[in-house]
């Protein structure tokens, strides 16, 4: 169970640039963007490096400004199964350009208390924002967003 509804399940698989539509609340969607398909996060290769934004529209297809000063979270690797299960629905996709990135992709490892980057690097210092340095379930981003937004959490 999850508080995101299911949007449009899909088998497309998702492309560098895309944009994405979901909803968690009614009447309102959020959005996202695919910005990596080879990330190699947590240990894991080929990660779906994503962006979720705090920007709110009230149509699904009415895509806003995504910047990256409008972050809700910090980035975040993932599966396919967000498309899949039909949580995440394509609306666009996009070429992607240098201002549409993070100068550094940083993630946190919880266990060493160390940094790395998208590609697998260890970093000097955090660099904000800060993820977790593993791969995110439709669950647990869902988890996430609804935190960040303020409601309780889909019960298990």
């Amino acid at each position: 169970m999850t508080n995101m509804k299911v949007l449009k399940k899909t088998k497309q698989k998702p492309m560098l640039g895309d944009i994405f539509s979901f909803q968690i609340l009614d009447g309102k969607f959020h959005w996202g963007r695919v910005v990596s398909l080879t990330a190699n996060v947590g240990g894991f290769d080929n990660c779906v490096l994503i962006y979720i934004y705090e920007t709110q529209t009230e149509d699904s297809d009415e895509i806003p400004a995504l910047t990256t000063s409008d972050l809700l979270l910090p980035p975040i690797a993932t599966n396919e199964l967000p498309w899949k299960k039909g949580y995440f629905k394509l609306v666009d996709n996009m070429e992607l350009k240098r201002e549409d990135f993070l100068p550094v992709h940083c993630f946190k490892s919880v266990l060493r208390g160390t940094y790395f980057d998208d590609k697998g690097n260890q970093l000097d210092k955090a660099y904000e924002p800060c993820g977790i340095n593993g791969l995110d379930s439709y669950r647990s981003i869902d988890d996430k967003i609804s935190e960040a937004i303020g409601l309780e959490l889909a019960p298990d």
